[in-house]
């Protein structure tokens, strides 16, 4: 049997420096792993320190924001009151002028030349003060619009009814202007449940509207038609300069004024119009091609 040799002194002596090197390398890479660490540690810190900040920055932003909310709420508040406050101290002067050239137009219909001249005068006070009691209508409905308490009154009525309202109320406005007024209905159409009122004023603001950009001798036409899904259609054409495509957009939207001089002070009669439309589930939009005039269009569900 063969023994198994053992190993000498000499050779056990000659691995001892191979293990006390390994020995020596464990010191390194502890420090290794160490400085790693001391590393990553001070890469967490500085990303803790740059989150803080950006934190502090994200609520000084909300802080910003919140008081900007506060003042635009502020001022909407101021703005509300202060059309309430127009709207109702402008009522009691103006019901005295309609009284009065009511009376005037109730003298008589004298030929004479002073009587006739007193007439046209009344009929003019008269037409003017109609005018403004639309427009005081029309800040105290904006001034719901914005305070989101708008409502309506609905009733079934007659579409051509409410055409003729608006016929009578602006066609001597459009005449004295030299502008002719043409309406038309559909025949046939059906009745709609609506706030008839309210209806003849977004009529009466897009046709004053119209009126406003329509040169002498021009012609608006406003009407109304069956749409898709029974939709009663109305609308109201002029032949106007017409609404840049990228404006049309914001047609609607409140305080809207246009870049085009002759559509200056035209944005309260369109936001009021969307939101009466609004309001009756509707919807209004328009068609228009600079140079080409500008059609108006609102629709609104029938009476079922």
């Amino acid at each position: 049997m063969t023994m198994p040799r053992s190993r000498s002194p000499e050779s056990a002596i000659s691995d001892e420096p191979e293990l006390i090197t390994d020995v020596e390398r464990v010191p390194d890479a502890v420090a290794h792993v160490i400085a790693e660490l001391r590393e990553r540690v001070q890469t967490l810190e500085a990303r803790t320190q740059q989150c803080e900040a950006e934190r502090d920055e994200l609520a000084a932003a909300c802080r910003e924001a919140r008081d900007a909310q506060r003042h635009a709420e502020e001022l909407m508040r101021a703005r509300e009151e202060i059309l309430a406050v127009v709207a109702h101290d402008l009522r009691n002067p103006l019901g005295t002028i309609v009284m009065g050239s009511t009376a005037l137009l109730q003298v008589g219909t004298s030929t004479e030349p002073k009587s006739q001249w007193t007439r046209t005068i009344a009929e003019r006070m008269h037409r003017q003060a109609e005018r403004m009691a639309q427009q005081i209508n029309n800040l105290a409905d904006f001034a719901e619009i914005l305070a989101g308490r708008f409502t309506i009154q609905r009733a079934p009525q007659v579409p051509v009814t409410i055409l003729t309202a608006v016929r009578d109320l602006l066609g001597a406005i459009a005449r004295e202007r030299g502008i002719t007024l043409d309406v038309h209905p559909a025949d046939g159409l059906p009745e709609i449940a609506c706030d008839s009122d309210r209806v003849v004023r977004v009529l009466s603001n897009l046709i004053m509207n119209a009126i406003n950009v329509t040169a002498r001798g021009g012609v608006i036409e406003s009407g109304a038609r069956l749409g898709d899904h029974q939709q009663l259609v109305f609308f109201v054409r002029d032949q106007g300069p017409g609404i840049d495509r990228d404006e049309q957009a914001t047609l609607f939207q409140p305080l809207w004024r246009s870049k085009h001089p002759g559509y200056r002070g035209t944005w309260l009669g369109f936001s009021i119009a969307r939101g009466i439309v609004d309001a009756h589930g509707g919807r209004i939009w328009a068609d228009s091609t600079p140079g080409a005039g500008t059609t108006v269009y609102f629709s609104l569900q029938p009476e079922n």
